[in-house]
């Protein structure tokens, strides 16, 4: 019988706002104006979760990766934090090592505290970044005796996509590029202070990026579509993955910016924090490839949206 060898993990990855749903004492997320589907229960996990980690235990799993949904634990995202929030996390980690399973914790999955989303459009906000930290090192604070792994955002380079304005909590903002470079500026910042924090402060934590990992392919060998796929995984890949590793963003990325007079919010006092920032590992996912033709793409396309054009 083959065994996977030690220190390897098996498990699965949930967002709080596909299995708590709306219950308990919490603050109002950007999910809550969502009405494409029924958030209120979900799957429930806010009281049955024993019963889910029972049923993990018996397949196998050893590690479960869960997000802390920051409207939960602060309501209102930059003022008081929620203890009851916190206990029902902390139960449930206590009832995850009580299994014999790892958590991962996620301090961001796409739910923006509501009340900042409103007041200040997200991480369109430098106070966001601050109030994202300070939630971020309170929770990794208070759980750093039990939880080893943590990760800053879910697939951080959809935050240089057009999905950026939705997911970081923009709810009002012109979906500009300098918006749209703003925006991901800002929650590399975030991640690169939390990073920095862990590593300052825990020698025996890891944390890391994540990317949700972005085959393109060009359609055919014609050479503008194979620069087109080679812009796609310049832009949505090897930067974020640049940035992780080496702590600074690439030189055609920076280039595309001053060339086209974007203002991303880039100030002097950023290169200290994120040239200092290191990732313990790097986590992605992958869901599909694309193909792309680049005769569909118009002249003066940012290659951040390419692939809603053309794929």
């Amino acid at each position: 019988m083959t065994t996977m060898p030690t220190g390897f993990f098996w498990g699965n990855s949930t967002s709080s706002m596909q299995t708590e749903g709306f219950q308990g004492v919490r603050g109002k997320s950007t999910y809550d104006l969502k009405k494409e589907a029924t958030w209120e229960k979900t799957i429930d996990e806010y009281h049955r979760y024993p019963e889910d980690f029972d049923l993990m235990a018996e397949m196998g799993v050893n590690m479960y990766r869960f997000e802390i949904s920051w409207a939960r634990v602060v309501p209102d995202g930059d003022g008081e934090f929620n203890e009851a929030g916190i206990k029902f996390y902390s139960d449930m980690i206590d009832a995850l090592l009580a299994r014999g399973i790892q958590p991962m914790i996620a301090l961001y999955h796409f739910d923006m505290p509501l009340a900042l989303a409103e007041k200040y459009n997200g991480f369109l906000s430098r106070h966001v970044i601050d109030a994202y930290v300070r939630y971020a090192k309170e929770i990794i604070s208070r759980f750093a005796d039990r939880v080893t792994y943590w990760l800053t955002f879910n697939e951080h380079n959809l935050y240089f996509t057009n999905m950026a304005y939705d997911i970081g909590g923009a709810i009002n903002a012109e979906h500009s590029l300098d918006n749209l470079y703003q925006i991901f500026h800002h929650t590399m910042l975030a991640h690169a202070h939390v990073a920095n924090f862990v590593h300052e402060q825990f020698d025996q934590l890891q944390i890391g990026g994540m990317l949700a990992y972005q085959v393109t392919y060009p359609a055919t060998s014609k050479p503008t579509d194979v620069f087109a796929a080679r812009r796609v995984d310049t832009f949505l890949n090897d930067n974020l993955l640049t940035m992780f590793t080496a702590g600074h963003y690439l030189p055609e990325v920076l280039a595309f910016v001053a060339t086209h007079n974007i203002d991303m919010d880039y100030q002097p006092k950023d290169d200290a924090v994120l040239s200092k920032q290191t990732s313990d590992f790097i986590a992605f996912s992958y869901y599909r490839t694309d193909m792309l033709n680049a005769d569909k793409i118009p002249d003066g396309t940012a290659p951040n949206r390419y692939l809603d054009i053309a794929n």
